[in-house]
């Protein structure tokens, strides 16, 4: 009888720990949201090389990104002349440390693209393939 009664602690206690569905972190952490989180306008385009700056009308296209995610991950979403262009899972890395300077991963076609956080503004660099730098790239500048 007691080894009864231990074998079904056993299974109870063991229910009740793979039962439980926690969508909270264990610690209690409550993680921060993403710079980037939001919808951003694209407001200029600086040319790499000639430095010259054209709005979106210039460039002849309209361009909505989204953001949307924990602060090191989410999904991306790209927008021009108010069609769908792509989708992607994102990661952040910091590399200096805090958090408006850094560089976005994209997955669907692994490019990354270095961004900048200031006055409520973002500003994206070239996308490129990963580990790659391009010396005269064009800066992408978007408004909330």
């Amino acid at each position: 009888m007691k080894r009864l009664r231990s074998l079904f602690s056993a299974f109870v206690l063991t229910a009740l720990v793979f039962g439980c569905i926690k969508e909270e972190p264990a610690c209690g952490c409550v993680f921060p949201e993403s710079p980037l989180k939001g919808d951003w306008k694209l407001a200029k385009i600086t040319y790499g090389l000639t430095q010259k700056t054209v709005t979106p009308q210039e460039a002849g296209y309209t361009e909505t990104i989204s953001f949307l995610g924990d602060y090191g991950s989410g999904n991306f979403k790209l927008v021009r002349n108010g069609i769908p262009v792509q989708t992607s899972e994102f990661s952040i890395n910091f590399p200096n440390g805090g958090n408006s300077e850094g560089i976005i991963y994209f997955r669907i076609d692994t490019t990354q693209q270095s961004f900048r956080l200031a006055d409520n503004k973002l500003f994206l660099a070239e996308r490129t393939r990963q580990n790659v730098v391009i010396a005269d790239g064009s800066t992408y500048e978007y408004n909330r």
